[in-house]
């Protein structure tokens, strides 16, 4: 069976609860930013919907994978599907092989892709991804991101040194932002994506201590708990604005 990384045993089953917590928060953030995309006709928040949707592909692929790995009955029900279709033993084994591969492609290139967009959204200064030559860079990036993942499938390190550098840039923007603003929810917003570079750091060195995977996966969670925790400050701020307006 092939796998990326050894992930610490007692742990397994633990990282699928919060991956499946990081997804639901991701999918909130995905409706809640199309729905504001939708009212203020704004397309940074149509962007942002489309970097929380690709991060909502790439943790349901993980737990899709992940489940598979963990699960002996899973692995078996595949090993048993495949050889049929395939008729051999031996062309089963690397359709497999293939297979997991191919789990992990679609959630590295998914995440890569959700970062990179909201790299380019973070830049303050001009309107980004409005103009067409900002908007054929991202067929530049599609390439080389997909390049990436295929890679990392081979070496993991590559996608998590990609992710960490990514999200480095995006803290520089985030942090300049709010010196310039110094609101609570552009502190809570580079809370949160500080936490997300933590994790990538430490997700970089599990082939060192493998612990490191539990303290990743906890920062993961905790960057989206603070993240879905200023949308829903927003939101409620929002409302309380909209009330205000009515009761004029």
């Amino acid at each position: 069976m092939f796998t990326l990384f050894q992930t610490p045993q007692w742990f397994a089953g633990f990282d699928l609860l919060f991956d499946t917590i990081t997804l639901l928060i991701a999918l909130l953030i995905t409706a809640y930013s199309y729905k504001l995309y939708k009212l203020s006709d704004e397309n940074k928040f149509f962007y942002f919907s489309v970097a929380f949707a690709l991060m909502s592909v790439g943790f349901l692929f993980k737990l899709g994978t992940y489940l598979t790995i963990y699960s002996p009955a899973s692995q078996y029900a595949a090993a048993v599907t495949i050889v049929k279709v395939t008729n051999s033993q031996g062309i089963g084994s690397i359709f497999r092989n293939l297979l997991y591969r191919a789990g992990y492609f679609v959630q590295m290139a998914s995440m890569l892709g959700s970062w990179l967009l909201l790299f380019f959204v973070s830049q303050k200064g001009r309107d980004r991804l409005n103009k067409m030559h900002e908007r054929s860079q991202i067929l530049l990036s599609i390439y080389l991101i997909t390049l990436i993942a295929v890679v990392s499938t081979f070496e993991y390190r590559i996608f998590y040194l990609t992710s960490l550098v990514l999200l480095a840039l995006i803290v520089l923007h985030l942090y300049e932002n709010h010196r310039l603003r110094r609101s609570q929810n552009s502190k809570k917003v580079l809370l949160a994506f500080l936490l997300l570079l933590a994790a990538q750091i430490s997700f970089a060195f599990i082939f060192i201590v493998p612990e490191l995977y539990i303290v990743g996966e906890l920062l993961t969670l905790a960057g989206f708990g603070t993240i879905a925790a200023t949308y829903i400050a927003i939101q409620q701020k929002t409302k309380q604005m909209a009330n205000s307006e009515v009761l004029r």
